[in-house]
């Protein structure tokens, strides 16, 4: 050792490494949000500045809120996500309603006419006295005695709460007056429900998409056809995902927790957050050991497709009919109540519970959706008739009898020629 060197001090070398950990430290956890909070900032004073000097400048004066929305809806168009949406004002009611599986209105189903199909069972407007066949001629004192069923939905439509003036008609040419307040409706997301064999105890329930009533809509469904099989229990389901592009993933895992104790659904993988994972909910599968058939074709997507995957994953389910969507991505959906609009975007992906992304279309290299155990092409003739078929509501038992006095194209409507659902009970049939 030269007499210039001198051995190194441990205090020294610990000093040392204290001040670099705490430089790394200081960098990640005080310096790098420091300068991301900073440069937020700069960007949202710019977007700021930009909005007040057109407000201030354009030769047209211009709206402050319009301008904002424009602002966000740009944005989301930059992203270039075929899935994105913007919600705007007009389309809030409307948005909301879809996701939540009720409506605010008067709970009646007209036909396209606009004439009155029935009331819902103990609603408003069955309490206001309107009856199958009534017209309307009056809404608010607006003449509505020639509109149409889309334009009635819309007016009779509003604010929990806002009070509507109906002048009716019933058939044999009474009028009336109705008067009442708007309130919560269910939009019906649980179409079709039969017993396609009864004395196998065979039945079908077609979920026509996946909202905040599904689960209760579906429970009640089940809870029919358990009455009216034989020995009040159920044999066999077909579970018709047809036409269903999706909604709500928390209502497809409700639905699946009918079938499937605690096991998982479904991952979220995002890009900037862990794998998120979603499991059924325990203790709720009464129906874990029902035999089921899947109905999908090209327009089950979504929430649609991660149900049928996990049903077939863990071997409870055969899936028949044509490849799903394949529309395996979920999003986020931003409300912004201030500025009255919605923002929704593609966030991550879904993936099965054997690992499998769902997702098709956005990335080239994916295949995407699910192939059907059991392939049926439908007729192309078929295809709307099924599909009218699935949507329609049939009315209630109180109101059965009148519904097709006054409307016998209802009462003589039969279901269509459908061979992906006579192929799935064939199966079934074979299979009990």
């Amino acid at each position: 050792m030269s007499l210039n060197q001198r051995p190194l001090d441990p205090r020294s070398i610990a000093f040392g490494v204290f001040w670099a950990v705490a430089v790394m430290l200081g960098v990640k956890f005080l310096l790098a949000p420091w300068i991301e909070l900073n440069t937020r900032e700069r960007h949202e004073q710019i977007l700021a500045q930009a909005h007040a000097t057109i407000l201030q400048n354009s030769l047209e004066a211009q709206d402050p809120s319009d301008l904002m929305r424009s602002a966000a809806e740009g944005m989301l168009i930059s992203l270039e996500d075929p899935y994105a949406s913007f919600v705007g004002p007009e389309q809030m009611r409307r948005f909301h309603e879809d996701s939540s599986g009720t409506l605010v209105g008067i709970g009646v189903m007209l036909n396209g006419r606009g004439t009155v199909l029935y009331p819902q069972p103990d609603g408003l407007a069955e309490a206001a006295g309107l009856r199958p066949g009534d017209r309307f001629l009056e809404v608010d004192g607006v003449d509505v005695s020639e509109w149409l069923m889309d334009q009635l939905t819309e007016v009779l439509r509003g604010e929990i709460g806002s009070e509507v003036n109906l002048l009716m008609k019933h058939p044999d040419d009474t009028i009336y007056e109705a008067v009442f307040k708007r309130s919560k409706v269910p939009t019906l997301t649980v179409g079709d429900v039969r017993l396609l064999d009864e004395e196998a105890g065979i039945g079908h329930i077609h979920i026509r998409s996946f909202a905040g009533t599904t689960a209760a809509e579906f429970e009640r469904a089940m809870w029919r056809l358990n009455g009216i099989a034989p020995n009040d229990a159920l044999k066999a389901l077909v579970l018709d995902l047809r036409w269903n592009i999706g909604g709500q993933l928390n209502s497809a895992i409700a639905i699946a927790s009918f079938f499937l104790d605690g096991e998982l659904v479904c991952s979220l993988e995002g890009r900037n957050q862990k794998t998120e994972q979603r499991y059924s909910a325990r203790g709720k599968a009464i129906y874990k050991d029902l035999p089921i058939v899947l109905l999908v074709n090209e327009w089950s997507a979504s929430g649609s497709e991660v149900l049928a995957a996990a049903l077939r994953d863990r071997g409870m389910a055969v899936l028949v009919g044509q490849r799903t969507y394949g529309k395996g991505i979920y999003q986020q959906v931003y409300d912004f109540e201030k500025g009255n609009f919605v923002l929704k975007f593609t966030a991550g992906y879904y993936t099965t519970p054997s690992g499998r992304i769902l997702e098709g279309h956005l990335n080239p290299s994916l295949v995407g959706g699910l192939e059907a155990d059991i392939p049926v092409q439908a007729l192309p003739e078929n295809s709307a008739a099924i599909r009218a078929w699935l949507r329609r509501n049939p009315p209630p038992s109180r109101f059965r009898d009148e519904v097709f006095a006054m409307f016998p194209a209802i009462r003589d409507l039969h279901p269509p020629e459908d061979r992906a659902l006579e192929t799935a009970l064939r199966l079934m049939q074979a299979s009990l």
